[in-house]
């Protein structure tokens, strides 16, 4: 049982607000979509806030479930046949480096998930692949393969 309050849930919701909405631009490339899975993220963690066994994991698991919202919202997207074409989708986040995030949102989804969650967020390997319910190793080939596609882009 979780012993984070009304209030406490609150403060770390609004500290953890960025990481979880750039988390759902890199998954959906779109403001909009990404504001939605944000903030049905937040209404399925204070619902199942009970869930929380330790709560110094709010993080992490704050970024799972923000993950699998996200990662419904792009699901039923693609099956209504977005009308948009990526190029005309920009993320409303950027960080210093416009080129290098330019690039990470040209990568496949499953490798910019694991380069979203384990460079921009610093989560670990581990903490990733509780978040992407994979296995550390597919974590390390991943960010691996997503490593070598970035540099192959930029060195062009």
């Amino acid at each position: 049982m979780s012993t984070i309050n009304q209030e406490t849930f609150a403060v770390l919701v609004k500290e953890y607000m960025p990481n979880m909405y750039r988390l759902a631009c890199g998954i959906l490339n779109n403001p909009a979509d990404a504001e939605d899975a944000v903030g049905e993220a937040v209404l399925k963690a204070w619902e199942n806030l009970g869930s929380l066994r330790r709560p110094e994991s709010f993080k992490s698991w704050m970024m799972q479930i923000t993950a699998n919202e996200s990662r419904k919202i792009y699901r039923k997207r693609r099956r209504t046949a977005c009308v948009e074409s990526v190029e005309e989708m920009v993320p409303a986040f950027f960080d210093d480096h416009h080129e290098l995030w330019d690039a990470v949102m040209k990568l496949e989804l499953w490798y910019r998930e694991v380069i979203i969650l384990y460079f921009y967020e610093q989560l670990s390997v581990k903490e990733v692949g509780q978040v992407l319910h994979i296995a550390e190793g597919t974590v390390k080939s991943r960010l691996s393969r997503g490593k070598k596609i970035l540099k192959g882009m930029l060195d062009n």
